[in-house]
């Protein structure tokens, strides 16, 4: 018996030095995210929207779910009080747009991370896992995106984005069915806002989104440029999976207003971020290439002399535009 005993004290010791007590063993909090949906008139879809948030498989204690409401008409905030009580509600009397919407929020709530989402997204369940995995294991990432279908759940609208040389603006797969042409990770001027991911501390850093833009279009972009030049990379992740749903919105819709609103933003965007004589050269050559062949009527040509003008104290500035 005696040296039975002394087998099973040794055999205890090397337990005890080769394995952590129960105990004591700790598993590493996830960083805390604070998702922002900004809404204005909504209702009829932002349901959907945070009944996707609510099934992330990520631990709830370390999120924040934020929705800033715009003087909303049909019901979205009384809404969101009675269906989603651990939504937190920010009501505003005006609006903010976009950016300014947005920056409330990340403003009265930091984190280690934000996740802006559209009350008509919706995103798969394993959407912020892999976009925080993502950041965390590439400290040179600022900003990532997933892989977005149109509502139909049959058509890309986004798989990253791009710049060309006047500064329009383009989306990888746009329209096309998926057939996994774009399952590979890849850098890319900008993520669009609809469903994107980024790093707490650097968006502080950089002073939340550009207002500049309101109510709408190119504030993701500029902020994903302003990413760029402070030394990190935008990265378009196609593992994590959302919806955009644009029948609840005017983006695609190529109305007079979306076009002035996206044309008026294109050039304040040149002008905000087109400095050397290169890039002024290129978007000049480009621009008007693209005038001749798509916007040579005199509708089309009103409608972008009338963009241009509007940007009228940028244009003071900078009046390398205006001769183009």
């Amino acid at each position: 018996m005696h040296g039975d005993n002394q087998h099973r004290s040794a055999a205890d010791e090397r337990d005890i030095l080769s394995h952590t007590p129960p105990s004591t063993q700790t598993t590493p909090e996830l960083p805390t995210v604070t998702l922002v949906v900004v809404t204005m008139n909504a209702a009829a879809c932002i349901g959907a929207a945070l009944d996707s948030i609510r099934a992330l498989r990520y631990p709830p204690e370390r999120m924040r779910t934020v929705v800033v409401d715009h003087a909303s008409r049909d019901g979205t905030p009384d809404l969101i009080r009675r269906a989603y009580p651990w939504v937190t509600l920010l009501p505003q009397r005006v609006n903010h747009g976009f950016a300014g919407g947005n920056n409330i929020a990340m403003r009265a709530f930091p984190a280690d991370y934000y996740a802006l989402i559209n009350p008509d997204a919706t995103v798969a369940p394993d959407w912020l896992a892999v976009l925080v995995a993502a950041l965390e294991a590439d400290p040179g990432i600022g900003v990532v995106g997933g892989k977005l279908f149109y509502g139909d759940g049959l058509h890309l609208q986004h798989a990253g984005a791009m710049f060309r040389d006047n500064a329009l603006t383009y989306h990888f797969g746009d329209h096309e069915p998926d057939s996994g042409q774009y399952d590979q990770r890849r850098d890319v001027d900008y993520v669009i806002g609809a469903a994107l991911l980024a790093r707490g501390d650097l968006t502080r850093q950089l002073g939340y989104l550009p207002e500049a833009y309101f109510p709408a279009y190119y504030e993701e972009s500029d902020f994903c440029t302003q990413v760029r030049r402070a030394g990190k990379r935008v990265v378009y992740i196609p593992e994590a999976v959302g919806w955009h749903d644009e029948r609840y919105s005017g983006s695609g819709t190529f109305s007079v207003t979306f076009l002035r609103r996206y044309h008026k933003h294109r050039y304040r965007y040149a002008l905000r971020n087109y400095t050397t004589i290169a890039e002024r050269q290129q978007f000049t050559t480009a621009e008007r290439a693209w005038r001749a062949q798509y916007a040579n009527t005199f509708t089309g040509r009103a409608l972008l002399l009338y963009s241009k003008l509007v940007n009228w104290r940028l244009l003071i500035r900078s009046p390398w535009l205006f001769r183009v």
